[in-house]
This record gives structure tokens, C-alpha cells and sequence, in this order.
């Protein structure tokens, strides 16, 4: 393990130098981890509680390049630790492997490529290294192998749409392994706020389609930024997922934010156990919080001391399962 570390970071700091540039073609290179020092003071996994230690959460190395005013790609690769509390094991993948062109108000990408599920809402609260969003927490994928199709209804409109079909062929990051249809619609009324309305569709063997319907709306200052966000998804005979969350950061000082996100699941959570890091109990309703003090030292790095606490209904055997309650201190090294 300390290896892996001496590695990365003297990778991470050649990558963060690494910028060429020739004729109208460039590539430049940089790399993001972050990881928490965490306690967990109570679990609804028993063998989880008490537990104490350090989880690289993520380590990531990527490469852009841009070719004229129009080309563009990226490939990028991954360092996590999977697992649970206190058996944390640490793997890797590729993440990231596409190109794309812009035409004119309009941009193509395809490869392995960010879903639209959640982009727009990743880009306005920009604090997945703390915790991520709620519907992805939960079993809706950021990644996926395909094409996707973004852009303004016209140069001077308010109203940009995004499509994506993601395909049946998985690889590394992408583990979703039939077609998909996504798209969405993002109205901005001014440069600080946004409503969007989002739609996919999955079909899949049997009775087991799954489709989703999400909405979101956010404002953004250079004070704070606040958003609701709320997601359903149908699958017809497995487990729904229902979930809304509400985002806020509120800059203190220069230096000194206040970050959290909190969400309830309308329905239990469908990837329960099998999520890393914060896993929940598949039996119940559930409220969870996220919250902290994030300071911000220098230009690359981010110390965060935060609370992960979720709190659970009566499942259907009228049993409250115990609650989850993490102590962490966050650590985010960012040269992107």
C-alpha cells in the first residue's frame, strides 16, 4: 500500500507538469485522490462497527487532448479501494476512454464516456470527492459505453437539450450490460440557475425494464449553492428506487466552506449492502446525511472533517435496524 502511494504521487507530479502543444494539437495530464480516515461508531453490519482505518476512495490519472478548435478525448484510469469497513482491498480500471467534436452549438462524444444522468447536477455541486449523489449512491450508473449528443435548441437560447444511447458492450467502468436511452432538458433562466428534467429507458430480459424519471433545480453563486434533486426508477418486478436529496455549500471565508448533502429513500435501497464505503440496510426506509467543514489549503489540496449518519424507519417486520454513524476526515489532493 505505501507503495502504491509513493507511486501515484510521483506519477501525479510528472502528469501535473505534462502539457505539449504542436500546430493546433495538445495534450495535457494531471490527477486527483482523495480518501477519508474514518471511524465507524455504529453500523447495522455488525462486524462493521468499531471498525477504524484509512480508504482511498479514488486515485485517478487522466490525459486530454485537443486537436484544432473541434477535436477532443480523454483517457483516464483508477486506483479504489472496494470492499467494507475495516477489509478494504485496493483495485483499479480504466474510467474514462473517448473522443468528441464540436459542431458549432453542438458536441458529439463517444467511447466509455459520463452518463447524462447526473452530469449537469455533478458540474453545479462539484463535491463528489466528499460523497456522491444520491441516485448514484444507489445504483444508477456514471459510466457507460456509447455515443451521446449535447447542445443549445438555438445560439440564443435558454433551453439545451442531451441524448445518449448507451450500448449492451461493457467494459472496465461500465457495468451496464444492456441498451440504454437516456435524455434531458435543462432550462437556464439566468447564469446561476438551472431546472432540469431527465428520462431513460433500459429495456432488459423478462419482466425487469427499468426506467427512470429525475428532476433537478439548482442555484449557484459565488456564495453558495443550494439544489433538490429527486429520482425514480422503475423495475417493474425488482425493487424500485425512489430517492430525494437536497445539496448546499456555503462559502465561509476564502478558504472555509460548509458542505453537505442529505437524502431520503422513499423506498429501501436496492444496492443496499453492496454499496462501498457507505453501505445501507435493504430492508428499511432511510434518511442520511453527509455534512462537514472543508478547508481548502493552497490550490490542490482539500481536508474536510465530516460526519456520515443515516437513520432508518421500521422496516416490514416493524424492526428499526441499528444506525450507521462515520467519523471521517476527508483528504483530497487535486492536480486537475
Amino acid at each position: 500500500m505505501t507503495r502504491f502511494y509513493y507511486l501515484f504521487f510521483l506519477t501525479l507530479s510528472a502528469f501535473s507538469q505534462l502539457s505539449i502543444a504542436d500546430e493546433g494539437f495538445s495534450i495535457s495530464a494531471g490527477g486527483m485522490l482523495f480518501g477519508d480516515l474514518y471511524y465507524v461508531s455504529k453500523s447495522h453490519l455488525p462486524n462493521a462497527a468499531e471498525s477504524t482505518g484509512w480508504v482511498t476512495r479514488r486515485g485517478v490519472l487522466t490525459a486530454n487532448a485537443k486537436a484544432g478548435q473541434s477535436w477532443f478525448g480523454r483517457a483516464r484510469v483508477e486506483a479504489f479501494d472496494t470492499g467494507s469497513a475495516g477489509d478494504y482491498d485496493l483495485t483499479g480500471q480504466g474510467r474514462d476512454l473517448y473522443i468528441g467534436r464540436k459542431l458549432g452549438q453542438h458536441t458529439v462524444t463517444g467511447g466509455l464516456i459520463p452518463t447524462i444522468s447526473y452530469d449537469v447536477i455533478e458540474h453545479y455541486w462539484n463535491k463528489r470527492y466528499l460523497v456522491r449523489l444520491a441516485p448514484d449512491l444507489h445504483g444508477i450508473p456514471s459510466r457507460d459505453l456509447g455515443i451521446s449528443l449535447k447542445g443549445k435548441i438555438s445560439n440564443d437560447s435558454h433551453v439545451s437539450y442531451r441524448l445518449m444511447y448507451g450500448s449492451s458492450a461493457t467494459w472496465e467502468a461500465d457495468h451496464n450490460a444492456y441498451d440504454k436511452f437516456m435524455g434531458a432538458v435543462v432550462f437556464q433562466p439566468t447564469e446561476e440557475s438551472l431546472f432540469e428534467l431527465y428520462v431513460d429507458e433500459e429495456p432488459r430480459p423478462g419482466n425487469h425494464d427499468r426506467s427512470t424519471a429525475q428532476v433537478f433545480a439548482g442555484r449557484k453563486t459565488e456564495q453558495y449553492f443550494m439544489g433538490v434533486l429527486y429520482t425514480h426508477q422503475d423495475r417493474q418486478s425488482d425493487p424500485p428506487l425512489e430517492v430525494t436529496a437536497l445539496l448546499g455549500t456555503l462559502k465561509v471565508t476564502s478558504s472555509v466552506s460548509l458542505v453537505s448533502q442529505f437524502h431520503y429513500l422513499l423506498e429501501p435501497s436496492p444496492k443496499g449492502n453492496s454499496i462501498t464505503y457507505l453501505p445501507f440496510d435493504p430492508t428499511a426506509r432511510a434518511s442520511n446525511i453527509v455534512a462537514g467543514i472543508e478547508f481548502s489549503l493552497g490550490h490542490h489540496l482539500l481536508i474536510t472533517p465530516n460526519v456520515a449518519w443515516t437513520v432508518y424507519d421500521q422496516n416490514s417486520q416493524g424492526v428499526r435496524p441499528e444506525d450507521d454513524l462515520q467519523v471521517r476526515l476527508t483528504v483530497f489532493f487535486n492536480f486537475e
